[in-house]
């Protein structure tokens, strides 16, 4: 079976290396990634972990820059292919690709659907507090994660997981999925079905400011739900504002505590075990390990040492302080 493989992220990389070590039963004539883009502070240039894995198999890698052009659709049709595999590959395809292989396309997506449809489904679930999930091999049209499903396989949440440690495990679901369903889908033993498309629930790009803390108006629970779900990218953090001057700090790792009745979200205290912590709406968050602007990550307790004048202050609440 002629497979053109499109992904971008972590996630698809697992099921990449499934296709291509299974060659008695697939080719994969190319892999279809976004370009390589400039990353981190200085800028340089960096390939998507797809790409990369790509070049290491020394597979023939395309990278597009558009895909509704002339150009696109003819490298594409050059291929042959029997099937479009796709997972997380972070653009949509036009109809007009997605007909051109004679076995149409599937899609590998992160989530139970139709919950959790678009860019960020795992951050989605663990932000959540939801203690399952999944992923879903699924037929595409031109619409997001909105075509008929083929099967499913659901992947526990621990209470550990961040983002990083879930994606990894649900990679795995999804190549097992993957390459035992994918000739049933094909021969058609496996039926198509239907979304229930008014459960649907969606979930949009994730950026830096999805990170930044609002005490007010979260719970301590749902405040270190999102530090799971965003780590490693784009991370949790507070913003003090410090002789009225804003200090950054990144909540590597907290825990949840109990405060005072009727302290002020966003007022910071000490725990009797010596570390700083900081009063949600409901509860309060422990900071066990923490990286002020412009300094190496330490133990919350070390935070105290050199800024003594932390406790008793009171952390923004607005976004737009920092």
């Amino acid at each position: 079976m002629r497979i053109v493989y499109f992904g971008t992220a972590s996630f698809a990389v697992q099921p990449l290396k499934a296709l291509l070590a299974d060659r008695t039963r697939f080719e994969v004539v190319a892999v279809v990634s976004q370009p390589d883009k400039p990353a981190g502070r200085d800028g340089a240039v960096s390939s998507s972990p797809v790409a990369k894995a790509a070049r290491e198999a020394g597979v023939t890698l395309l990278q597009p820059s558009k895909m509704k052009t002339d150009e696109t659709r003819e490298m594409l049709a050059s291929l042959n292919a029997d099937l479009f595999v796709v997972a997380a590959y972070g653009r949509i395809i036009p109809r007009a690709l997605l007909d051109l292989p004679k076995n149409g396309a599937l899609n590998l997506h992160g989530s139970l659907l139709p919950k959790y449809r678009g860019a960020s489904p795992i951050q989605a679930a663990i932000a959540a507090g939801d203690t399952e999930t999944g992923v879903t091999l699924m037929g595409m049209d031109e619409e997001v994660d909105h075509g008929p499903t083929y099967a499913t396989a659901r992947v526990t949440i621990e209470a550990t997981d961040t983002y990083a440690t879930l994606e990894a495990k649900m990679a795995d679901a999804g190549s097992e999925l993957l390459i035992a369903k994918i000739d049933d889908v094909i021969s058609g033993a496996l039926p198509a079905v239907e979304q229930h498309h008014s459960e649907a629930s969606f979930t949009g790009i994730i950026d830096r400011r999805d990170g930044f803390v609002n005490w007010s108006a979260d719970d301590a629970a749902a405040i270190e739900c999102r530090r799971r779900a965003f780590t490693p990218w784009p991370g949790l953090y507070a913003i003090w504002m410090r002789n009225g001057i804003p200090l950054r700090i990144k909540l590597l790792d907290v825990a949840i505590t109990g405060t005072s009745t009727g302290a002020i979200p966003g007022t910071a205290f000490k725990t009797v075990d010596g570390f700083p912590a900081i009063a949600a709406r409901s509860g309060a968050l422990k900071l066990l390990l923490v990286q002020p602007e412009g300094k190496k990550p330490m133990e919350g307790k070390i935070l105290l040492n050199g800024y003594q004048d932390f406790i008793g202050s009171i952390l923004q609440n607005e976004e737009a302080s920092s």
